[in-house]
């Protein structure tokens, strides 16, 4: 009760248009102190109230990570293999919004692949043992779980030339995962980047290929098409 009354005289003196202390002239010098006393008393109670409360979710807002992924560039980056293949790699970005919180053990998932339905109207999720582990863009220096402060990039996918299939680049596949999906038949990609605490946002991405290869960027971008789509 005490508490309450103390924040009901707080909530006047900071609404009211003069100061209590100054509209109350007949307390004395030692009363004036006492209340002030008193109000701070309040305030710093009030305070412990909410950080034993809150402060949990306090403390989160500042020291959980927050991850974001996003599409890296449609274009893609044209490389040669160690075979003498010229091939096309896509990438992601995984970037940790919260510097301040490094995201511990974060990878990026495959959590779905959708296809058009027959008639075309639609999109149908594949059946297959979800969700899978996609690479990072460096896989020999960084590790399959790994620690992101500043921003990483991982290779989900490429096409070779002379090959007609969007390959999918995995750390493994379930047996009825086919990592090599043919190439006019559109298809979408849903991934999320997760850590030990934290997720990102889903990123889905639609992608077209009629098969066709071209070196340069500007044309095989009229051949395959990536979009990220709103979700």
């Amino acid at each position: 009760m005490r508490l309450l009354v103390i924040l009901i005289l707080l909530t006047s003196f900071a609404f009211a248009e003069e100061p209590i202390v100054k509209s109350t002239p007949d307390l004395s010098y030692a009363e004036k102190c006492a209340l002030v006393i008193d109000s701070v008393s309040a305030v710093l109670t009030l305070i412990v109230i909410i950080v034993a409360i809150w402060g949990e979710r306090i403390r989160q807002l500042w020291t959980t990570p927050k991850l974001h992924i996003s599409l890296d560039s449609s274009k893609g980056v044209l490389n040669v293999r160690n075979d003498r293949k010229k091939a096309r790699y896509y990438i992601l970005n995984v970037e940790n919004k919260r510097r301040s919180a490094p995201a511990k053990n974060v990878r990026v998932l495959l959590a779905n692949i959708l296809k058009r339905t027959p008639d075309g109207a639609s999109w149908q999720e594949m059946n297959f043992s979800k969700p899978v582990h996609v690479t990072w863009r460096w896989p020999d220096i960084v590790p399959p779980y790994t620690t992101v402060g500043p921003k990483q990039q991982s290779t989900f996918g490429y096409v070779v030339e002379g090959e007609q299939h969007f390959c999918l680049q995995l750390y493994w596949h379930p047996n009825n995962l086919d990592p090599k999906l043919p190439a006019k038949e559109p298809f979408r990609l849903e991934f999320k980047a997760v850590s030990d605490v934290a997720e990102s946002n889903v990123l889905l991405i639609e992608i077209a290929w009629d098969g066709q290869w071209k070196e340069g960027n500007e044309e095989m971008q009229k051949h395959l098409t990536i979009k990220e789509i709103n979700t």
